[in-house]
C-alpha cells in the first residue's frame, strides 16, 4: 500500500493551463474522491497520477518515489475505467488473468488470485463467459477483478459507474466501498456525481476549472463550504443563494456579496412571521421529503425541504420562511466564505 502526494501539480496544453497548481496528501488506505463538473480537470488530474498524461510542472509521489517519469506499469497502480476496457474475445477468467500472464506470474499463483477475486466479486459462476454475455454490473466487476488480482498499491477509478442505471449504481458504489475497506488499498475515484462523492469518500477534492476549491471530509464540506461554488455544487438540491438583504439583517449586503442557506434549514411559517416572505411556485413530493420551490418577495429563487408527512402549502400562496441565523453562511464578492 502507499501514500500519494501531489505537489503543485500543473498541466498545460500549449499556452492553455488546465490544472492550476494542486497540492494534496492522501494517506495510506484512504479513499479520496475527486468531484466536479464536466471539464473541471478531474480526469486529467487522475490520468497524471496514472502516467497517462504528462505533468507540466510539480511532482507526483506514490509511496517514497517521485513517479513523474515512470511508465504506468512501473507505478504500482491499477485503473478501472468507465467503459470497462475488457477484451471481448476473452472469457471472464482470461480477462482477469491477462495482466498477470504478461507479467509472467506462475500459473498456480494466477489461478489462486483470480479465484479469490472472483469469489469476492461474486463472479464464480461465470469464468467461461465472454463480456457480451454479462450484464453491465458484472462487466464492471470483471474490470475491478482485473485490478484486484494485480495487488496494486493504488486503485484509480475514472467514473466507473457512469454507464450503469441508477439502481445498479447505488449497489455498485456500496460494493466498491466495502471492497476498498476490505483490501485496505489507497484509492482515487473520479466522478461528476456529488451523491457518489458524499457516500464513498473519506475526503473529497472538489474541483472547479482546474482548481481544487476545497479538500475535506464530505460532511465538513457540506456543512462548511469554503466557496460559493462548493456550496452550490455539493448538495441536492444545492444551497439557496440570496443576493438581497433579509429582514433580520443589520445592514444591506455589500456589492457582489451573497448569503446561503441549505433547504433543510428552512422552516415554513405564516407570511410576515419569518425572515423572508416567499411565494410558492410548485412542490415536489419525494416520499420521505417534499421540496417546496418558490421566489422571495425580493426576487430570489429558493427551495425549502420539509418532512414528507407534512401537508405542503398550496401553489400560488405566500408564506414566510424562518431561518436560524446561525445556519446562514456569507460569501464575499470573490465567492469566498466569510465569517466563522
Amino acid at each position: 500500500m502507499a501514500e500519494i502526494k501531489l505537489e503543485a501539480i500543473r498541466k498545460s496544453y500549449g499556452r492553455t493551463e488546465v490544472i492550476h497548481g494542486i497540492d494534496a496528501e492522501i494517506a495510506d488506505g484512504e479513499f479520496i474522491v475527486i468531484v466536479g463538473p464536466s471539464g473541471c480537470g478531474k480526469s486529467t488530474l487522475l490520468r497524471m497520477v496514472a502516467g497517462l498524461e504528462t505533468i507540466t510542472s510539480g511532482d507526483v509521489h506514490i509511496g517514497d518515489r517521485v513517479v513523474n517519469t515512470l511508465e504506468p506499469r512501473e507505478r504500482d497502480i491499477a485503473m478501472v475505467f468507465q467503459n470497462y476496457a475488457l477484451y471481448p474475445h476473452m472469457s471472464v477468467y482470461d480477462n482477469m488473468a491477462y495482466g498477470l500472464k504478461i507479467a509472467n506470474v506462475p500459473k498456480p499463483e494466477i489461478l489462486s488470485r483470480v479465484t479469490e477475486a472472483a469469489r469476492m466479486l461474486e463472479l464464480e459462476p461465470y469464468p467461461d463467459r465472454k463480456p457480451r454475455q454479462l450484464s453491465g454490473g458484472q462487466r464492471q466487476r470483471v474490470a475491478m477483478g482485473r485490478a484486484i488480482v494485480r495487488k496494486p498499491a493504488v486503485f484509480l477509478f475514472d467514473e466507473p459507474l457512469s454507464n450503469l442505471d441508477a439502481k445498479l449504481r447505488v449497489q455498485m458504489r456500496l460494493e466498491i466501498k466495502a471492497l476498498q475497506r476490505k483490501l485496505g488499498v489507497t484509492a482515487l475515484y473520479v466522478t461528476h456525481d456529488q451523491v457518489e462523492a458524499m457516500t464513498l469518500a473519506d475526503r473529497m477534492i472538489v474541483m472547479n476549472a482546474g482548481i481544487a476549491e476545497q479538500i475535506g471530509a464530505p460532511l465538513e464540506v457540506y456543512a462548511n463550504p469554503a466557496t460559493l461554488f462548493v456550496a452550490g455544487f455539493i448538495g441536492s438540491p444545492p444551497m439557496n443563494v440570496l443576493s438581497h438583504e433579509i429582514r433580520s439583517g443589520k445592514a444591506a449586503l455589500a456589492p457582489g456579496a451573497v448569503i446561503g442557506v441549505r433547504p433543510e434549514h428552512i422552516e415554513l411559517v405564516a407570511a410576515g412571521a419569518g425572515l423572508i416572505d416567499f411565494d410558492i411556485a410548485f412542490c415536489e413530493p419525494l416520499g420521505a421529503e417534499t421540496l417546496v420551490h418558490g421566489v422571495t418577495a425580493a426576487g430570489d429563487k429558493m427551495v425549502a425541504r420539509i418532512d414528507g408527512e407534512m401537508r405542503p402549502p398550496a401553489e400560488g400562496t405566500r408564506i414566510g420562511l424562518a431561518i436560524d441565523p446561525a445556519r446562514i453562511l456569507a460569501f464575499d464578492a470573490s465567492g469566498r466564505r466569510t465569517g466563522s
